[in-house]
């Protein structure tokens, strides 16, 4: 098995609609760059073409997404709002289906899902919700 990071895999529970503006627009700085090499594993495109592929969009998704000025935050709003129970740890297996595993180790990303676990956890305390 790929190495999935320890550190991301313990917040995969966090709700993946939770994840900012400059959360996705980092996941973009790194994912909008066409890599036309397919995973060697997968088979699949390591860009955000790959991510609309494993996440089951269609092709005409992916030639209006290619259109933006930003096809991964676009990609990442229509697929959270797709699926409002999508979480960070499915979209962590997402980057390992397509073999993203510097994504996966950035430090930025990795400490913005952190605060954010601790933040929910401090609203759901204060909400009396756990």
């Amino acid at each position: 098995m790929a190495d999935t990071s320890p550190g991301l895999m313990r917040h995969s529970d966090v709700p993946f609609c939770s994840l900012g503006f400059s959360t996705r627009h980092l996941l973009a700085w790194q994912l909008n760059p066409k890599r036309d090499s397919l995973s060697p594993t997968t088979r699949r495109l390591q860009d955000w073409r790959g991510l609309a592929d494993v996440f089951g969009l269609s092709q005409i998704d992916v030639d209006n997404f290619e259109l933006k000025d930003n096809p991964t935050v676009e990609l990442l709003s229509v697929w959270s709002r797709l699926n409002p129970l999508a979480t960070i740890g499915m979209f962590l297996q997402a980057l390992l289906e397509i073999e993203r595993y510097d994504v996966l180790h950035l430090d930025t990303f990795q400490a913005a899902v952190g605060q954010l676990r601790t933040y929910i956890f401090v609203l759901c305390v204060q909400y009396s919700w756990v």
